[in-house]
Order: C-alpha cells, then sequence, then structure tokens
C-alpha cells in the first residue's frame, strides 16, 4: 500500500515512503554528479523549501550625487516573469527624508531549480534612476545600498539583457552575471569591490578610473535632469529608439562604446558628462577609446610575477555549457627574469573570474598546451600539448637539479573529465602522428581535429576515440623535421568540415571526415603569416593574416617585419574572399571569436614591428577589434566593416593577446599570453600571468561552442529564459 502524507506546495510533508526516497536519491544522486565543490540546483531547492512563502524584508539606502535621495519609488522586481517591466514586482515602496526603504516580499513558489530567480532593486523619480543586482535564487541580503557605482555594475553586466524596461535572458548567463556585477560593486554596502580596487588592478590599470567616471555619470544625471535627457541622447544607437530608462542608456553604452573624433575629450559626450558632477575618484583625466571596462584576474591580488603565480603564458579558453572557462596555459609560472619550462596545468574559473576550488588540474600528458582547447559533446575535455619551454629548458640547462627537470613533449593531446580528472595517460593520446599540436576542435558529431603544426598535417579522432586515430596530410607537406605550411587554427563550418589555417604556406584548407583535403582559392587577397580562424552561424570563415607572426613549430621563433595586419572574410556561397586591412584597430591580430550576432570581435597580439619592442619602448595600449558580420549591422554599415574605432577598444589591462571566448552573459574572455617585450625575451620568460574579462560586451553565444556558434535568439517567454 501506498504512503499517504499530507500534500503541499512543494514537497510531500509526511513519514519516509517513496516520494521522499525517491527525492533524497535524486538529490543524492545530483550533489554526486556536481561534484565536491558545486552545490547542485536541486539540492539548493530541497534545502530552501521551508521558506517558500515566508516573509522576507530587505532594509536598504538610497544615495546618488553624494547625498540621501528622499520620494524616490523603490521596486524590487524577480526576473523569471516574463515579459513584466524588469520582471515581476514582488514589493515596493519609497525612500524616506533620509533616503531609507524597507522592502517587504515572499520568496517567490518554484517547483523548478530553473526558475531561480534574479532580483533587482529598482530607484525611479522621473528620468533619474538608480540600481542594484541584488542576488539570485533565494539569497538576498537583508541590508543594501543602491547608488551611482551599483547603477553602473547592474547595466554593465546584463548590457546583453537589457531592453526597455525589460531584463529577460539565458538561464545561466542571467544568474552568472549577479556574480559579475559584484565584482565591482558591494550590493550591501554599494562601494566598489576589491576586484576593482586591488591589484591586478586598482592602480595597476586604468578600470577601475573608467567606473568612477561612468558612476558619475549617473551622478550628473541624479542631479540634474536635463544631464538625463543628454545621456539618453547620446546613448541612442543610430536608427533605434531613445532609451527609456538610466539602466538601458549605461547598456547602450556597453553594447555601443566608442564615440567619433578620438582623441579629442570634447568630441565625447559621455566624458564631459562624467567632469559634470565627479564625486566618485579616482576617475579618468582624458577619454578613453571605449567606455568598456576590462577586468584584469590573475588568481589573486597580485600583479608580480614569480613561481608561486597560477598561470603564466594562457593561451586559449574554452567555455562550458553554465559559463565556466577552462584555459590552458604555456608555462610553469616563473619570475620574468627565469627561463619559462613547460606548462603542466588547466586551469578552471567560474564565470565571474574567481579561481574555481580545485584548479589547477595535472596529469594526463599535459605539456606547454598553446592554442589547443575544447569541449565535446559529451562535456569533457580536450587538450593539445604543443610543449611550450624556452630552449634552455630544452636542453637541460634548467633547472639547476636535474631530478626535477620534466621535458616537454610535442606528440599528444590530453583528456579531461569534467570534475578536472585526467582521463588520457600519462603521456597523453599520441596514435595519429601528433607533432606540435595547437588548433584541437571538437565537430558536433565529437570529431576532434588537431592541426599539427610541426608535421604539416592534421590528426583526425574519430568519435573522440583515441584508437581510431588516423594522420590527414595536407598539400606539400614536409618530409623531413622542418615544417614547410604550419598549420595552426581550425574551425568547424554547418557541413562538419575543418576549416585549417597555414601559418608559412599562407593557405587555407578545408579537411573532410574522409581524408578529402581542398586549398581554398586565395588569389584574389594577400595572405601572409595566418593564424586564427572563426567561422559564423552561416559558415562564412574569417581568418587572420598576421603579417608577422611565423610561429615557432619545431623551429626558432622568426618574427616578421609585416605592417599589413588584417582579416579576410572566405563567404559561405564560395565567392572570392574580401580582404580589411588595417582598420578597426587592427594591430597584430591573433584568435578571435564570433558572437551571437554573427559580428566578428579579433584579440590582438600587440604590434609590430614585434622585435622592435622592449621593456623601454613606449606604445599605445594593446586592443580588440570589432567588426559587422553577416547578422544584423549597426546603422549604415555592412558585412566587414568595423565597429571599433580605428584605435580599437584598448587598455592599459591588456598585452599580447592570442584566444579568447564569449559566454552566455555576453563577456569577453581574453588571454594576456605574452608580455608586450615578449618576443624579444623569448630565451627567458615572455609569459604573461593574467586574464582579462570585458563585461556585457557581446552577444551571448551557447557555450560550449562546437562546431558553428549559436545564438539563444530573441526570447519571448519564461520557459526560454530558463530552458536554453
Amino acid at each position: 500500500m501506498e504512503d499517504r502524507c499530507t500534500p503541499s506546495v512543494v514537497f510531500p510533508l509526511c513519514r519516509p515512503g517513496r516520494a521522499l526516497v525517491l527525492l533524497s536519491a535524486l538529490v543524492l544522486a545530483g550533489t554526486a554528479a556536481a561534484g565536491p565543490h558545486e552545490s547542485h540546483p536541486l539540492f539548493d531547492l530541497w534545502k530552501d523549501h521551508r521558506g517558500f512563502g515566508g516573509k522576507m524584508l530587505v532594509r536598504g539606502s538610497l544615495s546618488g550625487n553624494g547625498n540621501p535621495l528622499p520620494g524616490y519609488r523603490v521596486s524590487l522586481y524577480a526576473s523569471d516573469a516574463g515579459g513584466a517591466k524588469h520582471g515581476r514586482v514582488v514589493a515596493h515602496t519609497h525612500t524616506d527624508d533620509a533616503g531609507n526603504f524597507r522592502l517587504h516580499y515572499r520568496k517567490p513558489f518554484a517547483l523548478s531549480p530553473r526558475l531561480k530567480p534574479v532580483y533587482f532593486v529598482i530607484a525611479e523619480k522621473g528620468p533619474k534612476m538608480l540600481a542594484s543586482v541584488i542576488g539570485s535564487g533565494y539569497r538576498v541580503p537583508r541590508h543594501i545600498v543602491v547608488n551611482e557605482r551599483t547603477t553602473v555594475a547592474t547595466a554593465v553586466s546584463y548590457a546583453q539583457f537589457i531592453r526597455g524596461r525589460e531584463i529577460r535572458g539565458n538561464r545561466y548567463g542571467m544568474l552568472n552575471a549577479v556574480k559579475m556585477a559584484a565584482n565591482m560593486a558591494d550590493p550591501r554596502t554599494g562601494d566598489a569591490s576589491p576586484i576593482l580596487r586591488r591589484k591586478p588592478n586598482g592602480g595597476d590599470t586604468d578600470t577601475y578610473n573608467t567606473f568612477n567616471a561612468l558612476s558619475n555619470v549617473v551622478a550628473a544625471c541624479v542631479a540634474s535632469a536635463g544631464n538625463c535627457d543628454a545621456l539618453f541622447a547620446v546613448t541612442t544607437p543610430a536608427g533605434e529608439p531613445e532609451p527609456e530608462t538610466v539602466l538601458e542608456a549605461l547598456a547602450n553604452l556597453t553594447r555601443h562604446p566608442a564615440y567619433p573624433n578620438y582623441p579629442d575629450n570634447v568630441d565625447d559626450p559621455i566624458y564631459l558628462l562624467s567632469l559634470a558632477s565627479p564625486i566618485y575618484q579616482p576617475a579618468l583625466g582624458d577619454r578613453p577609446t571605449s567606455w568598456l571596462l576590462f577586468l584584469k584576474f590573475t588568481g589573486g591580488f597580485y600583479s608580480d610575477q614569480d613561481s608561486g603565480n597560477l598561470m603564466n603564458g594562457p593561451g586559449n579558453i574554452a567555455i562550458d555549457r553554465r559559463g565556466y572557462a577552462w584555459v590552458v596555459n604555456n608555462y610553469k609560472p616563473a619570475a620574468p627574469d627565469e627561463y619559462a619550462c613547460t606548462g603542466q596545468r588547466l586551469l578552471k574559473f567560474y564565470p565571474w573570474g574567481e579561481t574555481f576550488p580545485g584548479s589547477p588540474y595535472f596529469g594526463g600528458g599535459l605539456s606547454g598546451a598553446g592554442f589547443g582547447v575544447t569541449f565535446d559533446p559529451r562535456g569533457n575535455l580536450w587538450v593539445g600539448n604543443f610543449g611550450f619551454e624556452a630552449p634552455a629548458c630544452a636542453d637541460g640547462t634548467v633547472p639547476p637539479d636535474p631530478a626535477r627537470k620534466i621535458p616537454a613533449t610535442h606528440n599528444s593531446v590530453s583528456l579531461f573529465h569534467p570534475s578536472g580528472i585526467p582521463l588520457s595517460p600519462r603521456g597523453g593520446f599520441t596514435r595519429g602522428n601528433i607533432g606540435w599540436p595547437q588548433g584541437t576542435v571538437s565537430d558536433r558529431e565529437g570529431n576532434i581535429w588537431v592541426a599539427n603544426c610541426g608535421n604539416d598535417t592534421v590528426t583526425l579522432i574519430p568519435g573522440g576515440n583515441p584508437l581510431l586515430a588516423r594522420n590527414i596530410p595536407l598539400p606539400g607537406a614536409t618530409t623531413g623535421d622542418t615544417p614547410n605550411l604550419k598549420p595552426f587554427a581550425i574551425s568547424i563550418d554547418p557541413k562538419g568540415r575543418a576549416w585549417v589555417t597555414g601559418n608559412q604556406s599562407a593557405e587555407v584548407y578545408i579537411v573532410s571526415t574522409d581524408g578529402t583535403v581542398e586549398v581554398v582559392d586565395s588569389s584574389s587577397v594577400d595572405l601572409s603569416w595566418l593564424i586564427g580562424i572563426s567561422g559564423d552561424s552561416k559558415g562564412n570563415m574569417w581568418v587572420s593574416s598576421s603579417d608577422a607572426v611565423k610561429l615557432p613549430c619545431a623551429d626558432p621563433f622568426d618574427p616578421q617585419d609585416g605592417n599589413q595586419p588584417s582579416i579576410v572574410l572566405f563567404p559561405a556561397d564560395g565567392s572570392p574572399p574580401t580582404q580589411i586591412t588595417n582598420e578597426g584597430g587592427l594591430t597584430l591580430p591573433w584568435g578571435s571569436a564570433v558572437d551571437g550576432s554573427d559580428s566578428l570581435w579579433v584579440f590582438n597580439f600587440g604590434r609590430t614591428p614585434i622585435e622592435d619592442v622592449t621593456n623601454d619602448t613606449e606604445w599605445d595600449d594593446t586592443g580588440i577589434s570589432h567588426f559587422c558580420g553577416s547578422g544584423d549591422c549597426p546603422q549604415g554599415l555592412a558585412m566587414g566593416d568595423p565597429i571599433s574605432p580605428f584605435t580599437g577598444y584598448t587598455s592599459n589591462a591588456l598585452e599580447r593577446i592570442t584566444g579568447g571566448g564569449i559566454d552566455p552573459s555576453g563577456n569577453i574572455w581574453l588571454m594576456n599570453n605574452w608580455k608586450k617585450p615578449g618576443p624579444l625575451l623569448y630565451d627567458i620568460n615572455p609569459g604573461e600571468n593574467s586574464i582579462v574579462i570585458v563585461p556585457g560586451a557581446a552577444t551571448p553565444i551557447q557555450t560550449p561552442l562546437i562546431g558553428p556558434p549559436r545564438s539563444f535568439g530573441r526570447l519571448t517567454s519564461t520557459a526560454d529564459v530558463h530552458d536554453h
């Protein structure tokens, strides 16, 4: 006979029976699957079920332009209510004469852990608005401060999800952005976060100053409704309606971050607004090349390099389905004046840049991984082991104790479980004549493609089975020890074919699973020292033509003198390629990424000529470049036109960037791979010890990136918000 129990809204309140046993089994299974450091959503729901419908209270204070703000209407919104303004209103009140308020509400009912709400506090008085994202799920602080800093943090982190009076987006993108906002402003105090105030940001970069300048823009709006009107006017994209709120205006500024006529301060209306009520300091003394924020992460509150660092030479990134970032690392951490031996670490980060517990991971044959890292459809991670190391490490000169020497290998790929446990043997998987592997990419069938920079071939691992690995030579492949072609990067088109760049051959190859190879006709363009390649959702391919970087694959590093950096578009319809040279801030294009709008982001490896850069060289900051793609373009632009200004979007938080990626929140992750003078110092440590995240800049994509990028599309219902 079945157990009888008193029904309740979510869980049966009864003696142990089938329902409770089933729930317990699900909770325990889910918790085990999540790993030792992660809580499972079902377990969170189970822990909090007694609080459903319970009365809750949030106390807060509202300030702006340096003063308490009385008489503002304050509303608490839960984001999971579909098309309502900002979400469902669960409480509202007004600030008193001292700017204080209380919000009484009940925890919203949710049967499914998918429906965890994100809470926003919005304070309005006429056109003036301040806001704060204060939490998600059922964890909300009891005391909050809402001010200009929390407003900027919320707008930037949710820039891709704010449209009019709606804040809506995909499940993981919305949830992860809560912590990204907290990287900038603490919702409990309204203060700037230590992430901004301390190293490696703080006084080491201009990011904190830029954040304060944006906060001063909001302060100017609080001080005068006329300044709000000016803000709305200058953040209205061409051909689009004027922003409805301050939050939308700031989101527009993140999505469209640059103004023309750089570098004149008087031609940047946002910079002028930042001077009208400069209560937050330190702030910018000159206009930036963009109003994007570049948050730098080293694994701790430090900038200096030494052997105790988390990373040295991060090369490329793969982002999993929840937005967690996995980064491959060239070198073993070392001081700047030491030799850099081969890296043996795989790094994992939370979606907001915090180092994940248990990271870094070791084993599985990791050896100086470079550009090759990918998730397969099963959620496992593959890494190409290029074997970066200084010549002194390779010949045994260092380290001084031979017993500590672990020489680099250049002939394997490694495989890791999502928990970080290596699934490959100690020497990695070596079948398929792997040689100095760089690009390592999965297609949607689970085939793994490896570009062998050292022997001019591609290795195909069918279905991810290393026992079946086979080698595919490219036309003109070397028969000796020195490569002729140097295949480097791979992108998968909608037909499942691998497009491969030849760094030294200046050719692009299409490789099919049956082993056939086609050399793409590029006679109408001038390709030179190719590096990265990215495809869009329609099959258009974008190639980085560096004109400067001759890759060291089994031969010494040999920088070139080229000064014509470009990107080349190979159209999906097979029409002749198009070359874009020295535009949009292109300086030395390396990796790239296509976002959910099919626009292109290019990551620059510093500037040319490479060989002239030393520690004493003064040069402009490194930047990223943004180009119109095959999706919707800003008014007046067509495919291939630069969106970024001729400077690019630069920051002194950036060094020499190689790889990068876009996550479900629209954040751009950038790998500071080498220091600016790195190439001259290749024999000692050239590596840089940081990554950089640019919040809210790009249209989100569904991760992991396997094959062509997939957007989330326009969300139209509550189910859409949470079920992608």
